[in-house]
């Protein structure tokens, strides 16, 4: 997996890992934009705070996605309108739109270098559909009172037949703002620790959770803010997110390029964004989107730069990698307490890859129920709101779930070992499915591919060089060890013995 522009032209910053226990007010885990907003803002309010992230904080899906930091997420707020109502896609807005005030403010008051900065994002259509579609978008978005006009042409070499320019909306470089809260919280008196990935959690009037080293912290209040809800709480949250993966690459953008953020109402998505740096001038494009462990062996990284290419003329790439979030079936996060009987515990998860501004409401809204026990947008995002459950799309999303789970247990898979360097396949050893990577001209490793979540069946990611799992998402490099949950066990080596499945429901 390539590194993000976004990572490699940050300092960084070194937290040690959790060496002893801990007792405080609030726990988070995850230090990502969710956890670090929240801790910024606990702490601010005298709370005391341990934070905890399994890697390094803002690297995961805080520092792998596209820099924008706006109000314009896909077509959105005509499908929460037809979902709910317009309030709904109002509270929607409004909550978005703090999000970006409140980034802007912090990093004013902080004089935070991260390349803030305020412009236009723009939706564009390249079908008849599509066009419908976004004339549906801007009347919601008129109704709303929201700051955007309607375009026939766009300032880009795009052929479009039309488009919605959201005005005053901005970008940034998120893992050097993350790189900073990280400075406020500390200096606030809060802690943070690095490569201490958690394994267990405990719930009651108090929580504990305990890391992987088996050191264990103590609190009051729990956020889980990792992206995917490792422990469920009986939430049943792994059967309402779909997990999908979306690939970024970044080359020099050609002279004269039209400064904003861009992305198209179709399929195949793309997703772009003119990086304006002091002598340095970059074009970033995302986009070919696919299910998490259900892809046909394209080359992601191939596909974008050739639209780049044939659409801008880029000549020299610099940057590829790859992110993952995750989808609600009804386009809303979840965001708030984690269940009825679990007060104590929230959640953030679901951005639907709007991360910037919903993982940053996101610890808006959180912060406020613990320190005064309400927020104003806690009903919109409320996780167990019962449309995100009894839906076409949460029946639709598990009943390929289904599929994919027992698809997997169908495959047999290669009889014999014969790899390449750097291929990776299933292989059949003994009547049992395995996973083999060959490294370099004599190193491979064998590993068991039954998802140590809920027992899927793993498929091989040939631009990640990854195992992913098609039912939820959680992803292994080739040596079985975990990249992102919502598994937190390895996947064992052969002749190690099976998986051990540990979906942490309850």
């Amino acid at each position: 997996m390539g590194e993000s522009y976004w990572i490699d032209s940050s300092e960084g910053r070194i937290y040690g890992p959790l060496a002893g226990s801990e007792d405080c007010k609030c726990g988070v885990i995850g230090g990502g934009i969710v956890g670090l907003t929240t801790a910024y803002l606990l702490t601010k309010e005298g709370k005391t705070v341990v934070l905890v992230d399994a890697n390094k904080i803002g690297e995961g899906c805080t520092g792998r996605n596209t820099g924008k930091v706006t109000t314009q997420h896909d077509i959105i707020y005509s499908k929460i309108k037809n979902k709910y109502d317009l309030e709904k896609a109002r509270s929607y807005y409004d909550g978005n739109k703090e999000a970006i005030d409140f980034i802007e403010k912090i990093v004013t008051e902080n004089n935070i270098e991260c390349e803030f900065e305020r412009g236009t994002s723009y939706i564009f259509a390249e079908t008849d559909e599509g066009l419908r579609q976004l004339k549906e978008e801007y009347e919601v978005c008129k109704e709303i009172d929201i700051d955007c006009n309607y375009i026939e042409e766009l300032p880009i070499p795009v052929e479009s037949k039309g488009a919605i320019a959201f005005n005053n909306v901005a970008s940034f470089n998120p893992k050097m703002y993350c790189d900073r809260l990280g400075d406020l919280i500390v200096k606030q008196g809060g802690k943070i620790f690095e490569n201490s990935p958690v394994t267990q959690v405990e719930s009651g009037e108090k929580c504990s959770f305990q890391t992987r080293e088996g050191k264990w912290v103590q609190c009051e209040q729990l956020v889980l803010a990792s992206h995917f809800p490792f422990y469920d709480g009986a939430g049943f949250f792994f059967s309402r997110l779909d997990p999908k993966r979306t690939y970024l690459v970044a080359g020099e953008a050609p002279e004269g390029f039209a400064e904003g953020m861009y992305i198209n109402v179709e399929e195949p998505g793309r997703s772009i964004h003119y990086i304006n740096k002091e002598n340095e001038h970059l074009l970033l494009i995302a986009g070919d989107s696919h299910k998490v462990g259900v892809d046909k062996g394209i080359n992601h990284y191939e596909v974008l730069k050739e639209y780049g290419r044939d659409k801008f003329g880029i000549k020299n790439y610099r940057y590829e990698w790859s992110a993952e979030d995750y989808m609600t079936p009804d386009n809303i996060p979840y965001i708030g307490p984690l269940n009825s009987e679990n007060q104590n515990i929230y959640v953030a998860t679901g951005f639907g890859k709007w991360g910037m501004t919903n993982g940053t409401l996101a610890g808006i809204i959180i912060s406020d129920l613990i320190v005064t026990g309400e927020s104003k947008y806690e009903d919109t995002f409320n996780p167990s709101r019962a449309k995100a459950f009894l839906s076409s799309d949460f029946f639709k999303f598990n009943m390929e779930v289904a599929y994919n789970y027992i698809k997997g247990k169908l495959k047999v898979g290669d009889m014999e070992i014969h790899l390449e360097e750097g291929e990776g396949k299933i292989i059949n050893l003994n009547g049992k499915r395995y996973g083999a990577y060959k490294e370099g001209k004599h190193a491979v490793y064998i590993v068991d591919i039954t998802c140590t979540h809920l027992g899927c069946e793993l498929n091989w990611n040939e631009n990640d060089k990854s195992w992913d799992c098609p039912c939820h998402g959680s992803r292994f490099n080739y040596k079985g060890e975990v990249l992102e949950g919502p598994a937190t066990e390895a996947l064992k080596p052969y002749k190690c013995g099976e998986n051990k499945i540990n979906p942490k429901i309850k």
